[in-house]
């Protein structure tokens, strides 16, 4: 007989071995790279899940449209799973207010379709079925599943005033005591402007800033929430987890718990090798991705150009 612990250590390992489909251009997964940003020197994997292990806050990026980032991602959970830890694992694709319906569907055995239905998924909009190999290896390891975004409809209207309304929550208290400079407004400000095409109108562009910021706050809090004894896991973009902007700004707020504890941040960054082989190629990608403690190099898929058509928002857009 299979004992529990062994059983899952089995269904672990075949899925490690499932979640090495080859990236689309140029280089299979396998022969991605890791960069460590602290040591500027390439690593194997074995290295980044030793670190990510140790670290009670593990936040692990992405390009949303990028199969490999998910299946890489999938593969760690598995990874730190087989280390014995039983993390959480926080998704931003989850809204909070669904939250305990994600929890009633784990405790009555819901399969990765099933919780991607009582998450409320947004299928089209995350491109569904990327994430499922993320949401079967937590199953698989029996971590938590919990959400960890703010919905549209509690930032819609006047943002300001709707966040004010949220006085009591506790992701209200970090979000007011991150320290946050202009250098961090500027560069938030810049990144969000690039990542919609420069077509934003100006008045838009301080709503999404302040909408950016108050998301992190609280998927940091849903992190410090929700972590088991073995920490938790954030699975979101690449703009949330940058340690110099996003979620472990607020995780780190002064005064608050867990605001001392270790966290890392991977970054998951498409590159091909003949730009890996581009004299400073390193110190280029760190200047132009900054935030990471690892950048995990892939190939870009191919897609058409995102900026060709994209719509030109109005005055009073809602929040991305």
């Amino acid at each position: 007989m299979i004992s529990p612990v062994r059983g899952i250590g089995v269904v672990l390992c075949a899925m490690l071995a499932a979640c090495s489909s080859p990236a689309p251009i140029g280089r299979s997964v396998s022969e991605s790279r890791i960069w460590d940003v602290r040591a500027a020197r390439f690593v194997g994997e074995s290295h980044l899940v030793a670190a990510l292990a140790a670290a009670r806050y593990r936040l692990l990026g992405e390009v949303h449209d990028n199969p490999a980032h998910h299946d890489l991602r999938a593969r760690l959970i598995v990874a730190i799973a087989a280390t014995g830890a039983r993390p959480a694992v926080v998704f931003e694709q989850f809204d909070l207010d669904r939250d305990t319906a994600l929890q009633t569907a784990q405790v009555t055995g819901a399969d990765a379709e099933e919780l991607a239905a009582a998450g409320g998924l947004d299928r089209k909009a995350w491109n569904w079925p990327l994430q499922k190999p993320i949401l079967e290896a937590a199953l698989a390891a029996r971590l938590p599943v919990r959400a960890g975004n703010l919905s549209r409809p509690e930032l819609g209207g006047d943002l300001q005033a709707a966040i004010d309304k949220r006085s009591d929550a506790a992701w209200y208290a970090r979000f007011h005591a991150a320290r946050w400079s202009e250098a961090q407004a500027a560069a938030l400000r810049a990144d969000i402007i690039e990542s919609h095409c420069r077509k934003l109108p100006e008045a838009v562009v301080p709503r999404l800033v302040l909408a950016q910021r108050v998301r992190d706050a609280a998927m940091a809090q849903a992190l410090v929430s929700d972590a088991t004894g073995g920490g938790a896991i954030l699975i979101a973009g690449n703009g949330h987890v940058r340690a110099d902007l996003a979620v472990p700004v607020y995780l780190h707020a002064a005064g608050l718990a867990d605001a001392d504890s270790s966290s890392v941040s991977v970054g998951f960054i498409e590159a091909t090798p003949e730009e890996e082989r581009t004299r400073d190629f390193s110190r280029q990608v760190i200047a132009d991705h900054p935030g990471f403690d690892y950048i995990w190099l892939t190939s870009p898929i191919a897609r058409d150009d995102p900026c060709a058509n994209f719509p030109v928002p109005a005055a009073r857009s809602g929040v991305d």
